[in-house]
């Protein structure tokens, strides 16, 4: 007589687990956002930096980074979901207190491969975007190859150090820091 339904303990089984597991704690929408913002806040700031030391104008300094604020939120933002579809590089680990064959539900982190692979696919389109930006404020090529070229050498680094203090997050945790502000104002 044959069962349709995996053995409990099957790779079958295990397998679905898993697949359920990675649906429950992939990145939220909300940890998308969040991201976005973090990252938008250094990037600008970099961008600025950058823009003043090869344009030597505080005004278009500004104004390129205040361009991208509105292009590159929107350009992150859509490059957070799509790797929250990629598993490439994320690690399942099991609590530090959880006792052998306990069923525990694991934590989620991105692996450095994966931050790694994550900056380097941002930073293309980034330094697409800024180069872009740049030519639209200057007029001038060569400027805006120089402050998309400099963009790539800082960029990749801080992106790099951004993404690590996020895999520092356990996946899940935004929400759950939301969630139960949302029950405190609420009075539950």
């Amino acid at each position: 007589m044959s069962n349709s339904l995996p053995e409990p303990n099957s790779a079958q089984a295990t397998a679905a687990r898993e697949a359920a597991l990675v649906q429950q704690l992939r990145d939220s929408h909300l940890r998308s956002v969040i991201k976005a913002i973090s990252w938008r806040i250094i990037g600008t700031i970099d961008t600025m930096v950058i823009s003043y030391f090869w344009t030597g104008n505080t005004g278009r300094a500004l104004a390129i980074g205040g361009s991208e604020v509105l292009t590159k939120v929107g350009l992150y933002y859509a490059h957070e979901r799509v790797w929250a579809r990629i598993p490439l590089g994320t690690l399942r680990r099991l609590s530090p207190f959880s006792k052998v064959g306990e069923e525990e539900p694991a934590q989620l982190r991105d692996s450095k491969v994966r931050s790694m692979l994550k900056a380097i696919s941002w930073r293309v389109v980034g330094t697409i975007d800024t180069i872009f930006v740049s030519y639209l404020w200057t007029g001038d090529t060569s400027k805006a190859l120089k402050i998309g070229g400099t963009d790539v050498l800082t960029k990749i680094l801080l992106y790099y150090l951004h993404e690590r203090v996020w895999a520092r997050v356990p996946l899940g945790t935004v929400r759950r820091i939301f969630d139960r502000e949302s029950k405190v104002k609420s009075g539950a």
